[in-house]
């Protein structure tokens, strides 16, 4: 059987009412039960499937190594008991500050089946950042009373800054060269079985228990602290399952994204645990710097399922065009590929179907979905062979979804049903505004249908509102439109474009080029200039971007949707000025608040020599 016929069962389906202005979107499909602790899930698969691998990563040598599930269970247990050892019970949450990992998988499974929360913080904000500040952010909001890193030569500089005395600190590695950090052994206890404590603690588990805090990304303002419950994992996975019924016990992944995210840690991570497959982990990813990773890591493992963001797909079909291996590598066992957390231009998402029918016979498909952390992750999901890459689907079972009217003309998404959060720790206020006088989550993002006459073909993601704006005639400015146009003509490129300003007379736009990319296609110029601010004013880019805004402009002709000037910026977007978030996503108001003199330079009457005007 093709894959694309053993994937097509359950045809698009939705429910509308009107309510006033709003329209309310559900599932007829009734959600099926859901188990009330997520740790069940790894108990069922180690009896299941003792001997079959779990989670893997690569060793020192560069070979794959990871625990099968009767032995992730035994050490769970382990850990759990060792976490129960510390007195520790379920009012506050432990913590994680690391990449990916079996240590770090295993350590929150053995938290949160006895009903101890696991507050996973971004590694990047100690690799990356300058100050590790969202790291404190994080500690102070949640007063975790244990740490655990995973190497700290890394972490610790970035700790010991503060007073960490009230914070008991495992690590992974090098703890024995830092006083008052514990070697992540000495957690666990000698017994393989839960202890009867842990025996009580997880039959007390319940759908309402609190499971994880994941801190939001931080895109406009300082990241926030999920509450999710086991219920919302587990009812969310359910509901999934139900609209993908070919997922199951076969399926094999190589994944890069982080779990302290929701897609990574919950929509990936929780779909291999509950379905039993094999998990790697992958420690590349879609950058100059770990692509090379991944397409080895890709080669290795041949996954029956890819998930990505956008710039992943980008890379490896720029890649597999030429590069004949990795294309049999990825599509060989392939049974669809899976994009979210912004839209995938439409010349990838056809091109790599093209390129996997001439592989398989038949094009292997592309499914997407949208969500939040506040939804553990999945709302919207597209379970049929959609045609254009800006459907985001239509809601799973459980999920009630409102498409409230807005004054910018849109209509947010706002959702209601048992993935979604009840707040946010510790913090009421931003709790009360969260929800509408409905119970309804509001989203701050827009969505409509693809085709309004036939609400089957799905919704398509129509920007965030809070990012929209007015110019000076008071026509609204339309963002995510725009940047998802100028991201499309411009890529590779380019890395984000930041569209400016609200309360002006015409658009401008800053640009972050892709300079790795940028230097070896126009290599004469590189040659010239090793300086990047030099390269950049080089009259061969100038150009290449004036017509990169030229062609979006002869397709946009109101004052609202064209450029008029724009400039290339040599700085990236910085992590600690909250310009982005760990996951690369662009903070819109906080690079034109940190560049408001780049802006001012963009609207002077006689432009500088780094704007460029476009035609």
């Amino acid at each position: 059987m093709s894959q694309s016929t053993s994937l097509a069962g359950i045809p698009p389906q939705v429910h509308i009412t009107a309510r006033g202005n709003d329209l309310i979107l559900a599932n007829p499909i009734p959600l099926a039960p859901n188990p009330a602790n997520i740790g069940i899930w790894l108990r069922r698969n180690a009896a299941q499937f003792p001997n079959k691998p779990f989670i893997l990563q690569r060793n020192a040598e560069g070979t794959w190594h990871g625990p099968t599930y009767a032995e992730a269970l035994a050490r769970v247990n382990r850990l759990s008991n060792g976490l129960l050892a510390q007195g520790l019970g379920g009012s506050r949450p432990v913590a994680t500050l690391s990449e990916n990992s079996v240590d770090m998988a295993l350590f929150q499974l053995a938290a949160m089946q006895v009903g101890i929360a696991a507050t996973p913080i971004s590694y990047a904000y100690s690799a990356l950042s300058q100050t590790g500040g969202h790291i404190k952010h994080i500690l102070d909001v949640t007063q975790a009373p244990l740490l655990l890193i995973s190497d700290a030569d890394l972490h610790m500089p970035k700790l010991r800054q503060w007073d960490t005395s009230a914070l008991t600190l495992f690590a992974v590695a090098n703890a024995e060269r830092h006083p008052g950090v514990q070697p992540l052994a000495a957690l666990e206890a000698a017994a393989n079985v839960l202890s009867p404590e842990g025996e009580a603690r997880f039959a007390a588990v319940t759908h309402a228990t609190l499971a994880k805090i994941q801190f939001t990304s931080g895109s406009t303002n300082l990241p926030k602290g999920v509450e999710v419950t086991h219920g919302m994992m587990t009812s969310n996975q359910t509901g999934i399952a139900q609209m993908w019924p070919f997922l199951g016990s076969d399926d094999v992944i190589i994944d890069f994204l982080p779990w302290n995210h929701t897609f990574g840690g919950n929509f990936v991570f929780n779909m291999i645990l509950m379905h039993g497959g094999t998990f790697y982990i992958d420690r590349g990813n879609p950058t100059p710097q770990g692509f090379e990773t991944m397409v080895r890591n890709i080669a290795d493992v041949r996954p029956t399922i890819y998930f990505g963001v956008p710039r992943s797909y980008t890379a490896l079909y720029a890649r597999m065009q030429t590069d004949t291996d990795l294309c049999d590598a990825f599509f060989s066992r392939l049974k669809f590929m899976f994009t979210a957390a912004a839209a995938l231009d439409q010349r990838t998402f056809e091109g790599m179907q093209t390129m996997s029918a001439k592989m398989r016979g038949e094009p292997v498909p592309f499914f997407a979905a949208w969500g939040m952390t506040e939804t553990a992750p999945d709302a919207t999901l597209v379970y049929w062979p959609a045609r254009d890459a800006r459907v985001i689907g239509l809601p799973i079972p459980g999920v009630t979804i409102k498409l409230a009217a807005d004054p910018s003309g849109k209509r947010e998404i706002r959702v209601k049903g048992p993935c979604v959060t009840r707040g946010y720790y510790r913090d009421a206020e931003a709790t009360a505004s969260a929800f509408d006088e409905q119970g309804y989550l509001r989203s701050s993002d827009a969505c409509a249908f693809l085709d309004p006459a036939d609400p089957t073909a799905g919704l398509v993601f129509d920007g965030r509102i809070g990012e929209d704006f007015k110019l000076t005639s008071g026509t609204w400015v339309h963002n995510a439109r725009l940047r998802g146009s100028i991201n499309q003509l411009g890529q590779p490129y380019l890395l984000e474009v930041v569209v400016a300003a609200p309360n002006r007379d015409y658009l401008a736009a800053l640009v972050f080029p892709n300079l790795p990319a940028l230097r070896a296609r126009f290599a004469d110029a590189s040659a010239r200039a090793e300086d990047d601010t030099a390269f950049l004013r080089c009259d061969e880019v100038r150009v290449f971007f004036s017509e990169v805004f030229a062609q979006h402009n002869r397709e946009h002709h109101s004052n609202s949707e064209r450029f008029i000037r724009c400039m290339l910026l040599t700085v990236p977007p910085r992590l600690d000025a909250n310009e982005t978030t760990d996951k690369g996503y662009i903070n819109q108001i906080a690079v034109l608040n940190n560049r408001a003199e780049m802006v001012e330079l963009l609207y002077q009457d006689e432009p500088g020599g780094d704007v460029i005007v476009l035609m």
